[in-house]
């Protein structure tokens, strides 16, 4: 069994994979000063793994602090996924690639190999919602990032002293607002949804052929739900994939 682990800024996922298929998953959210305790709730349940890949995008003293776990619990390394100029006939458009986030790069992947030789915009929604453009060709043209709803919600929050409006992710439509919760929410989510489609429309443009769209990450579902929006294919464990192929052929395991 091969475990893989997406550790983001709030949250961390991991995936059991058998014969290329994920058999267990789980995710939590964690606060940095009770990461053993997070640790512990997702992992302790498990059979030990053969093999331990991980994403992290949260700073060195989460990935440690992963390290020394499985080190104290199981006695294995962990194997983090960097990101590289080139893998396979896939090229990384970044001049420094290591300012291109390790979770990007594993979704550029995964969603390269899976694209039937169709350009990709790859929407990873999380704490930022990023995207990546990637040609049929396999060339990686770089992307965009836009603040979350709970980034700019959180910025309003703290920068304008008579805006008070509790956060709610639910995008549900009512009409005007005629209060401040209503306009803050709604105000939100229309921007978020107006940059999505149009960075969609954007890649359109860019990339070669038909492109397909394809999304993950926390915030997806309320995304997919966003009226007048492109067709999107919806792939939860899109980073875990990616990474898992990745470390497959580095490492030429055999499960």
């Amino acid at each position: 069994m091969i475990l893989t682990i997406d550790i983001g800024n709030s949250r961390i996922k991991r995936a059991s994979w058998r014969d290329g298929k994920i058999v267990n998953r789980g995710v939590i959210a964690y606060q940095l000063r009770e990461l053993t305790k997070a640790f512990d709730q997702l992992f302790l349940t498990m059979e030990k793994p053969a093999a331990i890949y991980a994403v992290c995008v949260a700073g060195n003293d989460v990935s440690l602090a992963l390290a020394q776990w499985c080190a104290l619990t199981w006695q294995m390394d962990v194997d983090f996924l960097k990101t590289e100029k080139h893998f396979n006939n896939i090229t990384n458009a970044y001049k420094n690639p290591a300012q291109h986030g390790v979770d990007r790069w594993a979704a550029v992947v995964a969603a390269f190999h899976r694209s039937s030789g169709r350009s990709v915009c790859i929407i990873s929604a999380g704490t930022a919602v990023t995207f990546d453009f990637i040609n049929k060709n396999g060339q990686h043209l770089g992307g965009y990032i836009l603040p979350s709803y709970a980034i700019m919600h959180a910025a309003l929050m703290t920068d304008t002293a008579e805006v008070n409006a509790p956060y709610n992710v639910q995008s549900g439509e009512c009409g005007v607002p005629n209060n401040t919760e209503d306009a803050v929410n709604q105000g939100l989510h229309k921007l978020l949804q107006a940059g999505i489609r149009e960075l969609c429309r954007l890649a359109q443009a860019e990339l070669e052929g038909p492109v397909q769209i394809v999304l993950t990450g926390g915030f997806a579902e309320v995304i997919l739900s966003y009226p007048d929006m492109p067709a999107m294919q919806c792939e939860p464990d899109l980073v875990m994939m990616g990474l898992l192929d990745i470390k497959l052929q580095c490492n030429n395991y055999l499960e």
